[in-house]
């Protein structure tokens, strides 16, 4: 799908794909809406510090997520944003894989150790017997925004591009509350929980390419089947 194509798609939902120029501003989001996700706040348990080690963290993922064929859809004013990579980016080789884990050695230091075993925990559970899919890998709004509707718009926007593909979703939700969320638009738990050493529990979600092929009204505009 080219950018174009995704961005009739996103344009349905009244979000757009985001420049790499405004990295700053997906970060923003990311640090401030994170600060009391069960999941961050097990990588991070200093609340003082949490936010900044945040602020580094994204920067790390933001920069992989651009340089290796991910993407970030953003309602309009970067009032929510969303990481995710498509189905032709989903799998990495183990270099790249280790690049990135170096990266997070190299920002973080001395905090970088349940970054890293997530990002371990993350990779090595990631389904390899389902259809080809769309990863998305961190949705948030600021906290000014939630409750209002924007991050169930971006993943709206996701299913979207990933009907129009024929391809599934597969994401992680980091807390009970996601989950709820997520299986009330149709994603369902994959399997069991992902366990952390002394932390919450992180839920695999997946929801299989739809049997109509994801007809979208940009497929009906053009007469496409």
């Amino acid at each position: 799908m080219n950018v174009t194509e995704v961005t009739d798609v996103a344009e349905e939902f009244s979000c757009r794909p985001a420049s790499p120029e405004r990295q700053d501003d997906i970060v923003s989001v990311y640090r401030q809406s994170f600060g009391k996700d069960p999941v961050f706040q097990w990588l991070f348990p200093d609340e003082e510090t949490r936010p900044s080690l945040i602020e580094k963290y994204f920067t790390v993922m933001a920069d992989h997520t651009f340089a290796h064929g991910g993407s970030v859809l953003q309602t309009k004013d970067y009032g929510a944003v969303s990481m995710y990579f498509p189905p032709d980016a989903v799998e990495q080789s183990d270099e790249t894989h280790e690049q990135l884990l170096d990266t997070v050695r190299d920002k973080l230091g001395e905090d970088s150790d349940r970054p890293v075993h997530l990002l371990k925990t993350l990779s090595a559970s990631h389904p390899r017997d389902i259809a080809p899919h769309y990863y998305g890998t961190f949705v948030a709004a600021r906290p000014q925004h939630q409750g209002g509707g924007l991050g169930t718009r971006l993943k709206k926007a996701l299913f979207a591009l990933a009907d129009a593909d024929r391809a599934g979703a597969y994401a992680e939700a980091s807390s009970p509350r996601n989950l709820a969320l997520y299986e009330r638009l149709g994603q369902r738990r994959l399997g069991p929980a992902l366990t952390l050493p002394d932390g919450p529990p992180v839920f695999p979600i997946y929801r299989p390419p739809t049997a109509a092929g994801g007809r979208t009204r940009r497929d009906t505009a053009h007469g496409g089947s």
